[in-house]
């Protein structure tokens, strides 16, 4: 019984790998991965050998009646069922199993019989989306590669939670902002859920900033549809490239038009104004390092700023500022930087 066993585990393993390095876009760590299993023992390459016949089987006859009821059936019990009472599905599903392949005896007892277990299955079908959370600190940006192809550029003091399925691909945006470069799945649309809005994508490029209440959603390809997070719910708004939506937990929103490279200059570590307020100015920069400034006199923020700056240079902002402006430093100290009307 213990040989018994440990073959369906082995089976088990070997099956999950089969659907992970199977997908289209299946990583190269994915792949490099199978590689290193296989290469542990003959065991595992007879069974995920065994694993190949099998899914072979079941693409033949995926499109039997019977086998088409039996999934919807057992779906249906997936659905009421805790995990303290799955055994008996356990059974159901191999039954569905054994119609495909050799019968009863081989199922328990053939070491390369069908191969799929009935526990295999139950991962696959009904395994919930892995969460990744990912942040960053003031001053710093990260880019990470997702596993559908698609990569996420991090600005600033954000944080993030990426939870990928076979049926969905959702990111939830806490804080901060992110920049999403989608890659094309049909079957699959790409999600960013922020506070009281999903934004929804199938392959594009945008940016998606949140600012107290306020998330700005900056388009640079494509096309992206903003919905409540009702169930059901209907499209809000639609924003195409070059387009950027503004919207409020007070359910406000408009859309216009804007440079977007501008708007995303970030990502390249540069903030590039264009006859910005300098109250903007400021608070933009001050997002981007540890030393903020503060305009003690409140009508210096209404001055007019042209010109592009690096992400985090406080230093040469407040050069410029003082250079070209009636400006100057209050006070000066690691934490802040108080610049006044000049005298």
């Amino acid at each position: 019984m213990a040989q018994i066993e440990r073959l369906n585990s082995l089976r088990e393993t070997a099956a999950l790998w089969h659907e992970r390095a199977g997908q289209e876009n299946a990583s190269a760590e994915t792949r490099n991965g199978l590689q290193a299993w296989l290469g542990k023992s003959a065991e595992h390459v007879a069974a995920y050998r065994s694993i190949e016949r099998s899914w072979s089987q079941l693409k033949n006859a995926a499109s039997a009646p019977q086998i088409i009821q039996l999934r919807h059936e057992s779906a249906m019990r997936l659905t009421r069922q805790t995990a303290a009472t799955l055994r008996p599905l356990r059974w159901t599903l191999a039954a569905a199993l054994i119609l495909l392949s050799l019968g009863a005896a081989l199922w328990i007892l053939h070491p390369n019989g069908f191969g799929l277990s009935s526990l295999a299955w139950r991962k696959s079908e009904t395994q919930s989306p892995i969460v990744r959370t990912y942040a960053t600190k003031t001053g710093d940006r990260l880019t990470i590669a997702l596993e559908d192809g698609s990569q996420v550029t991090l600005n600033t003091e954000t944080q993030l939670e990426v939870a990928f399925s076979k049926s969905s691909r959702t990111v939830r945006l806490s804080r901060g902002e992110a920049l999403f470069e989608v890659a094309k799945d049909r079957t699959r649309s790409f999600v960013v859920q922020t506070q009281n809005r999903r934004f929804v994508a199938v392959g594009t490029a945008f940016d998606v900033h949140i600012q107290t209440d306020q998330v700005k959603v900056t388009m640079l390809e494509g096309t992206v549809h903003a919905e409540s997070m009702e169930p059901g719910s209907l499209i809000l708004a639609t924003v195409t490239a070059g387009e950027q939506l503004i919207t409020s937990s007070r359910a406000q929103q408009s859309v216009r038009r804007v440079d977007a490279e501008r708007e995303t200059s970030w990502r390249r570590g540069q903030l590039i104004f264009d006859n910005t307020p300098l109250g903007e100015a400021v608070d933009e920069l001050n997002r981007y390092s540890s030393t903020h400034i503060v305009l003690v006199d409140s009508k210096l923020a209404g001055l007019r700023l042209s010109g592009t700056f690096a992400t985090g240079g406080t230093s040469t902002f407040v050069e410029a500022l003082t250079a070209y402006f009636p400006i100057q430093i209050e006070h000066a100290d690691a934490r802040m930087v108080t610049l006044k009307a000049r005298d």
